[in-house]
This record gives C-alpha cells, structure tokens and sequence, in this order.
C-alpha cells in the first residue's frame, strides 16, 4: 500500500515538474526613470518562431510565461529594438529595471538603437530630427518644415488642418509674434535639435495656452560617460546671399552634464507682394518689394548636476539677439471702372527691428523612489526687448506720376517695446500600481511697457505728434493648478482623465488716453483619453481637450500706427481671449498608419484683419474677436519603412470649416480645405555615406477661416555626403525648387474684395558643412545592431 502511495506522489510529482512554468519580469523605463509604456517583451523558440509576447502597462510592467528551456529574448517598442539575447528559463526571473535610452546597460551588455524617424504615441507625434537628412546644416523653423503635420507658411508655424499653434523649448512655451518667433527658431541651429513634439491634444500638465495644441522642440543632449563637439556652416543663396555659423558642446560624465552652442549669421531676403483693393468705384493695386538684412546670434548653456542619488539640479540660459534692417518702396496705382490709370501713391520706407530675448531657467528633481516617483520644481526668468523704428514718406502721384501738390506725407515711428515675465511651477509625479497620479502648479506674472513716439516730419523737421504717442503698460497674473490620473483597466483598456483650472487677471493703461481696462476670470481645463488596445498591431482613441488663445501683448496695445495716409493699424485692448474644445477620433494600425477624424469649436474667434472704409478708401488693421468657428476634417498619414534604404510619411489633410460672424465687418462663410504631403529619406549606397531626402507638399485650393486659397506647391530636395570616417557632414538643399510657394488669397472686409500675393523668397539653394568630434568613455562592453551606419547619420 505504501508502495502504491509513493509511487501516485511520485508520478504526480513528475506530471507538476513538466507541466510547471516559469515567469519572466521586468520593469521598463526610460532615462528619465519614467515608466515606458507600449514596450514590447518577446520571447522566441530555438527555431526563431513565436512562443509568447506582453507589451508594459503604464507603470511599465511586463510579465512572460514559459516552460523550462532556452529561449531568445527582445525587448523593442515601435520597431526599435532594445535587447535581443539568449536566456536560459529554469526558474521564476525578474530582470529589474531596464533602462532604455540611445546607450543602454543591460546584464553588462552596451546596447545601442536608432530612433524611427517618425514615432507615433498616445497624445503627439515625434519627429526625431537628429535621424533626418532634409534638415541638416538648416534652421529650427527649416526643421519645421520638413515635420510630418506641421505647416510653414509665410513663416506662420501651425498643424495641418489644425490651425496656428504655440511653440515651446524643452518644455518652455516662448509666448511671442509669430515674426518675432520665426526670427528666434532661425538663429538656433538644426543640429543642435534632437526631436520635435506636435502635441495635438496636450495632457492637464502643460498650460492651456494654444489653438490647436503645442510644438515642443527638444534640445541636443549628451549620452552617458561621453563628451562631443560638433561645428557647423552653411551658405543659402535666394535672391540675395546668407550664411551661417554654428558651434555645439555637449558633455557628460559621473554627475555632470553640460551643453553650450553659438549660432551667428546672416539673412537676406527680397520679398514681393502684390494686394488688390476692390472698390465700388476704384481698383487699387499695390506692389511692393522688399529687401531685408537681419544679423543673427544666439547662444545657449546648460549645466545639471546630482547633488545627490535623489536630487539633480540644474539651469539653463537661452538667449537671441538679432538686428533687422527693411526698406521697400510700396506703389499703389489707381484705377477708374474702365481699366484707366487715375493716380499713383509711392511710398519710400525704411524700418529697423532689434528684438532681443533672454531666458533663464532653475530646474530641480526629486527622485522619491525607483518606480519613478519624483518631484519637479521650476523658476523661470524671460526677458523679451524690442527697439522698432520706422521712417516714411511719400506723395501721390497724377496719370502722369507728376505730384499733386499737397499730398506729401512724411513720419518717424520709434516704438520701445518691455517684457519681463516671472514663473515657478511644481509637478509631482505618483505612479502606483492601481494609477498612474500626476498633480502640480504654475504661476506666473508678466509686465509689458510699450512707449510709442510718433514725429510728423513733412518739413523736415521732426514733430512730435502728440495724438498717436502714447505709453502703454499691461500686466498679467496667471495661477494655475491641475490634476492628472492614468489607468489601464486591463491589457486592452487605458483611460487618462485630466483637470486644469486658470485663474487670471490683467490690467493695461494707457497714458495718452487715460484708460484703464481689467480683466479678472477663471476658466477650466478638462482633459479625456480612452485608449483600446484591440491587439498589438490595431489601437483606439478617443481625445477631448479644452484650451485657450489669449490675445498677443502687442494686440492688446490701442497705438495707432500710420504708414501712409490710407493705411493704419490699431491694437485693441478689450480683445478676450478664445476657447477651443478639441475631440479627436483616431485608429493606428502598426504603429504605422495613423488615422484621425476631428473636431474642434473656437468661441470668440480673435485674428487681426484689415477693415476697409468704402468711404474714404482708408484700410485700418486691427485685431477684434469677430467669429464663433467649427471644423470637422479627417487626417491619414502612413510611415512606410519596408526597405532599409527608404523611409517615407506621407499623408493627407481634408477638412470643412464654418466661420460664424459677429459683426456686420464679415460675413459668415463657410467651405474646404485639403493638403498632401510627402517626406523622404533615402540611403542611396552599400556604404551608407549617401543620402537623398524628398520632400514634397500640395495646398488643395479651398477656404481656410474667411480666406478663399489657391493652389500651392512645396517641393524641398537634399543631398547628405559623409566623409573622414563620416565625422564630416556635406549636405546640399534646394528649397522651394517648383518656385510655386505664390498662392493667391482673398477675402471680403465691409463687402469690399480683397486679394494678395505674396512671394517670400522661398526658393533656395543651401550647402552646408557639419564636422563632429569627441570621445566615447564607457566601460562596459558594446554590441552594435546591423543599422549601426544609419544611427551615425543622426549625431
């Protein structure tokens, strides 16, 4: 009996031992100590063939199950490949932390991965612009350009079919004009841009500035133990000739990483613009061509050190200071029903813009575990100056372009423009098991002082007028608090759900006037994400997000501004701001094709326009709030990445907009737009020292807002040599090689047609030399993948 017993046990034993599994662990996260999601952990047979795969929460968790033998490991995420080794599974395992960054550490092991070009994540698309070919030896805003959704056009930056959008610096929102900002991202240098960030429907964390979303561009960085230099020029003929010099520092080492980059040059532009006034009884067309000079430089520094395993302190400055100089000559000529010539206006202008920015930023982190609970504090210091100076003078002109006595008009405009802007902010960070929490502050202040000094110069003598001088001082005080929650339900369901309340209050006077106007008011800021995860290669989404456009400073300014006796622009301090409600319906299949349905409302529609008095043919530009709009579109975009010698994203944009009037000024209207696009990159040889990259874009002709747009085309060709064991870097760019960057666009204001085009000098042809240097200092043994050559593209 004993016998039968033992042997039962003992067979019951054996049946355990082969059926028992094992468990593989691990835990997934980033340089930063986040936990990476959407990770995925495969384990494959002894014959390569498929055994189990998990993909990480949102607390980067992932966890296999296996039988007793030898299996092959890999760890990747969006086609990136991480780890790739043999194990051994005779027992439970729990590998720990995996820290995955461009050079990571695993079981003593250096393994190094290249980014995709393109990667698509839950809230924002990225594009790694270290990995592109087009953008080398250019620009921030020419690395806008070439970003997948992004659209630059007459140098105003916004999403495809999106609309205008803010832009930040590592995180840092850079609130200015859109001439004033595209004149800061051309004096920092694309090789010094690791990644762009277009963040459509941006969490509770970031502030609730921006139409349609954010920008954010991340700056270089150096890998662990190493430090690398890279230097840089660049020539672009247009019309005129341009050039640029460049210089990049990074390093770090133990505790310390620092990073220092000097960019200088020159810009030379020669603009054209053709304007049609049509009025009942005239037709006015205006041509004007101008030449701009602009000398730019800037510089940066940052320096972050771990005073401690648990505390990291930093700062980092950021400055530009450019000098731009105009002159153009603008004829308006005028003529009768009949096609004859009446009259002549000619002008003669000279203006001068020096705007200066300083930013200076504290940062402070507070590891309070390894899970990646952490604390983030922030002071910021921004400091914008801008000295403008523009003198005019003209006359108009009979048929025969004699003057007409009495008509000359001549001023001296000088405007010195102050702002100063003060911020702190926490973010708090708590990832548990049942929820990913994340809660924090921000408040900030800015004060803007404005003296406009206005001179009637028609004798030749300068005299104040003092009517259109004016000081002008605004200040605005935003407090703000949020609270973000994250949890997957399961493997399939993950919800984010987001709450941003701002609380802000502004004052603005103005001493010419006597007026004071205040504004005291509290919005809020809900943010929802429901993801479903259907199976690796198929994912859902459903996005909501409410946001804020408040009024640029310089809008809310009341100056009166002359540039001829027919045309004026004036601020407008009772301008509010704008609310955007933005959902968003998006299906991605493989990481690859990604496909959005959207919506978005704006109440109290604000934008400058150009108000035309029938009367007394005078055009004032002012900003006033002057619509209620809606859109519906539908996007798709495909990364295709089949041949390891041809990456390409390419997409299109339609959508259907009503703008809604509130003013008798313009009229409702309504209509579509749509927009095709292509980026390419191309390894052209067996050795990987030639690339070939094409970018290609097509504005459908439709309506955008109450502009009426034709036909647009963008074609940007480039070519990458790499030499001296490919530290040396020759890129040759043609831009805008179609020459068709000219649409024509129209509008009606008070029931009078208008149309311009306008040519800004796209078409370019750029060289430019980038050679890179430094040392590699790491301890550990290095394994490199097959694509090592196509990752030395992108340093």
């Amino acid at each position: 009996m004993n016998k039968i017993i033992f042997v039962s046990v003992l067979f019951l034993f054996q049946i355990n031992v082969f059926a028992q599994q094992f468990s593989v662990k691990g835990k997934i996260i980033n340089q930063n100590k986040t936990p990476l999601e959407f990770a995925t952990a495969t384990l494959l047979k002894a014959d390569k063939t498929l055994y189990q795969q998990a993909s990480t929460d949102n607390l980067g968790n992932f966890i296999l199950n296996a039988k007793e033998g030898n299996y092959q490991l890999i760890i990747e995420q969006f086609g990136t490949e991480f780890s790739n080794k043999t194990i051994l599974i005779d027992q439970n395992i729990d590998l720990g932390y995996l820290e995955v960054k461009e050079q990571i550490q695993l079981d003593g092991v250096t393994i190094k991965s290249r980014k995709k070009l393109v990667e698509q994540k839950v809230d924002r698309l990225v594009f790694n612009v270290e990995n592109s070919v087009t953008t080398t030896g250019g620009t921030a805003l020419d690395a806008l350009k070439s970003t997948p959704t992004v659209r630059v056009q007459n140098e105003t930056i916004s999403i495809v079919g999106k609309g205008e959008v803010l832009v930040m610096i590592d995180d840092r929102l850079n609130k200015m004009t859109q001439e004033d900002l595209a004149a800061f991202l051309k004096s920092i240098p694309a090789d010094n841009i690791k990644s762009i960030e277009v963040i459509t429907t941006p969490p509770a964390k970031y502030e609730a500035e921006g139409n349609s979303g954010l920008i954010n561009i991340k700056l270089k960085t150096a890998k662990a133990n190493s430090w690398n230099a890279n230097f840089g020029a660049s020539y672009v003929q247009r019309s005129h000739a341009s050039r640029n010099l460049n210089g990049l520092f990074l390093y770090n080492y133990n505790k310390l990483s620092l990073q220092a980059f000097i960019n200088t040059g020159k810009d030379q532009f020669r603009t054209t613009s053709e304007n049609r006034i049509y009025y009942p009884n005239e037709l006015w067309k205006q041509n004007i061509t101008t030449k701009s000079k602009t000398d730019l430089l800037s510089i940066g520094f940052g320096a972050d050190y771990k005073l401690t395993e648990k505390w990291t302190s930093g700062v980092k400055y950021l400055g530009s200071f450019n000098d731009r100089n105009a002159t153009n000559n603008p004829l308006t000529t005028r003529y009768s029903t009949s096609g004859e010539i009446n009259s002549y206006i000619l002008s003669d202008v000279n203006s001068q813009n020096k705007p200066q920015m300083n930013s200076l930023n504290w940062n402070n982190v507070f590891e309070l575990s390894k899970e990646g609970q952490n604390i983030t504090a922030d002071l910021d210091y921004f400091n914008y100056q801008k000295d403008d100076s523009r003198v005019f003078s003209g006359n108009e002109m009979d048929d025969q372009k004699e003057n007409i006595p009495g008509t000359y008009f001549a001023a001296i405009n000088s405007n010195i423009n102050r702002l100063k802007n003060y911020s702190a902010k926490i973010d708090v960070s708590l990832p548990y098991s049942w929820a990913n929490i994340s809660f924090g502050g921000k408040g900030f202040y800015t004060n803007t002082k404005n003296n406009l000094a206005v001179f009637d110069n028609e004798t030749g003598t300068p005299t104040l007028n003092i009517d259109y001088s004016n000081v002008f001082t605004y200040k605005e005080y935003n407090e703000a608090l949020y609270f973000s929650a994250n949890k997957k339900l399961n493997q399939k369901w993950e919800t984010q759900l987001g709450l941003r309340a701002e609380a802000t209050q502004t004052e603005g006077y103005s001493e010419n006037l006597n007026q004071t106007n205040k504004n005291n008011y509290i919005k809020l800021f809900p943010t929802a994400y429901v993801t479903y995860n259907a199976n690796d290669n198929n994912s859902y989404s459903l996005n909501y997000s409410r946001r804020i456009r408040r009024p640029d400073f310089d809008y809310l300014n009341p100056f009166v501004i002359r540039t001829s006796p027919f045309y004026y622009s004036e601020g407008n301090p009772f301008l509010k701001p704008s609310i955007i409600d933005n959902f968003e319906f998006s299906y991605i299949k493989n990481q690859k094709w990604v496909n959005k349905v959207y919506f978005s409302q704006v109440s109290d529609f604000g934008q400058e326009l150009a108000i035309i008095d029938p009367e007394t043919n005078i055009t004032k530009s002012t900003p006033i709030n002057y619509a209620d709009t809606y859109q519906i579109g539908f996007s798709t975009y495909y990364n295709f990445n089949k041949y390891s010698w041809w990456n390409s994203f390419m997409g299109f944009n339609a959508n259907y907009q009503n703008v809604k009037s509130r003013t008798n000024l313009i009229a409702s209207v309504d209509g579509y737009n749509g927009y095709i696009y292509s980026n390419n990159d191309f390894t052209v040889n067996q050795s990987k020292s030639i690339f070939l990259g094409l970018n290609y874009g097509l504005q459908l002709p439709g309506r955008y807002q109450v502009f009426n747009i034709s036909t647009l085309n963008i074609l940007d060709v480039s070519v990458k040599f790499l030499a001296l064991k490919k530290s040396l870097s020759i890129t040759l760019t043609a831009e805008d090689l179609l020459n068709a960057q000219k649409p024509l666009i129209s509008y009606y204001s008070n029931g009078i047609k208008n149309t311009m085009r306008n040519y800004n000098d796209s078409r370019a042809f750029r060289i430019a030399l980038s050679y890179k240097f430094g040392n590699q200092n790491v301890k550990s043994k290095e394994r490199n993948f097959g694509n090592e050559e196509e990752r030395n593209r992108a340093n």
